[in-house]
């Protein structure tokens, strides 16, 4: 494990912050009305506004609504949250929401992200080595469970038309804002919050399933929101969901003002891989003797041999995070971790397996996952 202030470092100590006091809104589609009415009921201790499109039969844009939303700041909130009409929270999300805030009072605070994004990744990493936060590293913000600083919600629609082409899509223009004002964000480990599977009213049923990394359990130990954070990072594997190829996010500049950008530019994962003395042979060897044949029988041998790149070289960047090969079985049996590892593969392969078969595709993947990390572990551990 690093420490902290170098890849992990300690959030903001909870008694050091003021008490903090939560708004909300839910920004919805009037044809996702009885969607947001139920989001309301679940979170009736925040008594949610409902924020409906403004120009519901216009070009479909989530912008218009969220800066609608965003600027519903309750009269005395330090804090407001917006949630999409599809979002799905986590027994005592309130609760936990407010807990986070005070531990992390002036970052954005994500509780959601999909399961197959370069930010999904950081959160496995952070499950894996212990950790309560993870950045998010992907070029929009995870909008669907979002909790900001009020005054930054009540700045987000000036900006937006100050800025913001209307086209783009909302987590992209509050991707922007946060980076302007020099603001991070950080996902939720585990996540708070699901997204509900419906037809999509921006054009994105294309992506496939967008579920989360992993949600609490009963069961689970509290979370202490005041616990590590895996911060930026030289490089993130990621399998792409779209692709289906691996590729490896690393991170531009040289100076430290670059480097706060947090711009990732993509290379292939094999290459890499080599570098660190990790072979192709090895690979393609270690890959036929773990993965079950239920799994080749529906799914590719280029899509599987192209995520067990991504698995090994997560292996690579955890073993960099100070955890051993030989610590990782335990690690990936810890309730966290286990949820978060058992979404791996449905969450980078859904756009090519039938949804019926992502549970069983998932569990069946976790025993050639937890193996795949132990690989590249060994080869990690050094500098990237």
């Amino acid at each position: 494990m690093t420490e902290p202030g170098n890849a992990q470092t300690k959030a903001g100590k909870a008694e050091s912050a003021p008490q903090v006091h939560l708004s909300a809104a839910v920004m919805a589609h009037p044809s996702r009305a009885r969607a947001a009415r139920r989001l309301r009921a679940e979170l009736a201790e925040l008594a949610p506004a409902v924020v409906f499109d403004p120009d519901p039969q216009g070009p479909p844009s989530a912008l218009r609504t969220a800066r609608r939303a965003w600027n519903t700041v309750a009269p005395g909130a330090t804090h407001h949250l917006v949630l999409q009409d599809d979002a799905v929270p986590s027994a005592g999300f309130a609760a936990q929401a407010a807990a986070a805030a005070q531990a992390r009072p002036d970052d954005g605070l994500a509780f959601f992200t999909e399961w197959g994004s370069r930010t999904a990744h950081m959160v496995r990493i952070a499950a894996l080595t212990g950790a309560s936060w993870a950045r998010a590293v992907d070029e929009y913000v995870p909008a669907p469970a979002l909790l900001l600083p009020a005054h930054l919600a009540r700045g987000f629609d000036d900006y937006a038309e100050l800025k913001a082409d209307p086209a783009t899509p909302d987590d992209v223009v509050l991707d922007d804002y946060l980076r302007e004002l020099g603001v991070r964000t950080y996902v939720s480990v585990p996540n708070l919050a699901d997204h509900l599977e419906t037809p999509s009213l921006t054009g994105n049923d294309h992506m496939g399933a967008r579920r989360c990394v992993c949600l609490p359990a009963e069961g689970d130990s509290p979370v202490d929101w005041t616990g590590p954070t895996v911060e930026a990072l030289p490089m993130v594997p990621q399998f792409s969901w779209w692709e289906g190829l691996s590729c490896i996010r690393v991170r531009d500049g040289d100076s430290d003002r670059d480097r706060d950008r947090d711009r990732y530019r993509k290379e292939w994962t094999a290459p890499i891989l080599a570098a660190r003395g990790l072979t192709a042979a090895e690979l393609d060897a270690a890959c036929r003797a773990a993965v079950p044949a239920a799994v080749r029988e529906i799914v590719s041998e280029m899509l599987i041999a192209q995520w067990w790149l991504t698995a090994c070289a997560l292996g690579v960047v955890v073993a960099d995070l100070g955890l051993p090969a030989e610590r990782i079985p335990d690690a990936a049996r810890q309730p966290v971790a286990a949820r978060a590892l058992a979404t791996m593969f449905p969450g980078g392969v859904r756009r090519f397996l039938p949804v019926r078969q992502f549970e069983r595709a998932g569990e069946l993947m976790v025993e050639p996952l937890v193996a795949a990390l132990c690989l590249g572990a060994r080869y990690g551990g050094g500098s990237p």
